[in-house]
């Protein structure tokens, strides 16, 4: 990963040799990244992004999972969680710039947005976990039940349907749907004028708007985070990471969770 600057606006790309999964160096990098925007008072917003062509981020990456102790994923699962709830609280407006497919715990990150831009094309947008056996973390979906109601929610996490962008758009799932070249620049533009509001009362509001938030989607992690680990190693989920573990080793394929 790297943060550029362009002006008052820090551009976090999102560029692993893992095709943008999420991994331990993930986590760590994002933090890093999001540590230095966050002490430089002179960047005043992020536009989050990826230098893949076709891909923002398709999960977590499943083959570093395999083979994982208990205790071992349940310190993947503290840190997933953690990283998620730090970018709902993150006190600098971010919008996300979504330029490929968007899915599982990539779609959780980018939820955590103040502002979603998506490009036109054949991606897809959703939470597929499900199909592995797997439930989101229930932080995610107290997240997404205070973004967007308990009924689309619902819809989302239960059917593990992949949205292309325009019904990404409908749905409220994000803001707004571009062509590919003006992708960047409408997401600069929305990062400007969330920049140029005062730094310190967005701050406050964000935190008067998310700060409760939070702190609830920390208290149902650590009380569930047992159940995470324990669906992790069920029969039925294992054999269903296999598979996709295996059909991803194929050359054209990319890692998804």
């Amino acid at each position: 990963m790297k943060l550029e600057r362009q002006g008052q606006i820090g551009i976090l790309y999102v560029d692993t040799d893992r095709n943008n999964a999420i991994n331990d160096d993930f986590i760590r990098q994002a933090h890093e990244l999001m540590d230095e925007a966050e002490n430089d008072s002179a960047v005043r917003a992020l536009v989050v992004t990826s230098t893949h062509k076709t891909i923002f981020c398709p999960g977590v990456d499943l083959l570093s999972l395999m083979g994982r102790s208990g205790p071992e994923m349940r310190s993947f699962y503290e840190a997933l969680t953690g990283i998620v709830r730090r970018k709902v609280a993150y006190p600098k407006p971010e919008v996300y710039a979504l330029n490929g497919h968007t899915v599982a715990a990539g779609c959780m990150m980018a939820l955590t947005g103040d502002y979603r831009v998506m490009a036109k094309g054949r991606i897809v947008f959703g939470l597929m976990e499900i199909d592995l056996g797997l439930a989101a973390p229930v932080g995610v979906a107290e997240m997404m039940r205070h973004f967007f109601g308990g009924r689309l929610t619902e819809r989302v996490l239960f059917s593990g349907e992949r949205f292309a962008p325009e019904q990404a758009l409908a749905l409220g799932l994000v803001d707004e749907v571009v062509e590919p070249d003006k992708l960047i620049d409408r997401a600069l533009a929305q990062a400007r004028l969330l920049a140029a509001k005062p730094a310190g009362g967005y701050r406050r509001l964000k935190r008067y708007s998310r700060q409760a938030l939070a702190a609830r989607m920390h208290a149902l992690d650590d009380a569930h985070l047992d159940e995470l680990v324990d669906q992790w190693f069920s029969e039925e989920t294992q054999r269903l990471v296999t598979a996709a573990v295996q059909r991803m080793s194929k050359p054209t394929a990319a890692p998804a969770a």
